[in-house]
């Protein structure tokens, strides 16, 4: 048994159970006419179907694949809260720098900082992600997402 994949696993069931009953707390609706607790109620179960997936897999897993003594952790944690501090950074300036600033510089910033990217390829995803959802939430669906410094 890979015993990180197991408390990985342990971890994300009881979340994705928590998201769940949770989200009981608002009106679920329907597929055509969704509540508020809809979308987190789908993200708890898929949560926990994944994770009885990630769980099966440890059980599965021989000590042969254990992982080696000698591997990265720390470093994988530096990334860990890096990406975390990127994202309550993000939190915080999304009403004052608006959607497209913040996101465009979100995507920048955890693409740079989690792995090595190519500038040019770093802008051109941040760029597109930030469009393409733009198009899709402003002016297909009709919502409104914070304009911020920009005014857009």
């Amino acid at each position: 048994m890979r015993f990180p994949d197991f408390i990985s696993g342990i971890f994300w069931l009881c979340f994705g159970l928590l998201l769940s009953l949770w989200s009981t707390c608002y009106q679920i609706g329907s597929i055509v006419q969704p509540g508020a607790g809809f979308l987190p109620l789908i993200l708890g179960i898929l949560m926990i179907l994944l994770s009885i997936l990630l769980l099966v897999k440890a059980k599965g897993a021989s000590r042969a694949t254990k992982m080696p003594a000698s591997s990265s952790l720390p470093g994988g944690w530096k990334k860990v809260i890096y990406t975390v501090f990127i994202m309550l950074l993000a939190t915080f300036l999304f009403e004052f720098l608006g959607y497209l600033l913040t996101f465009f510089l979100l995507l920048i910033l955890l693409m740079r900082g989690t792995g090595p990217q190519k500038w040019r390829t770093t802008l051109l995803v941040s760029s597109f992600s930030a469009f393409i959802i733009y198009l899709i939430f402003v002016l297909l669906l009709k919502q409104p997402l914070p304009k911020g410094l920009l005014g857009i």
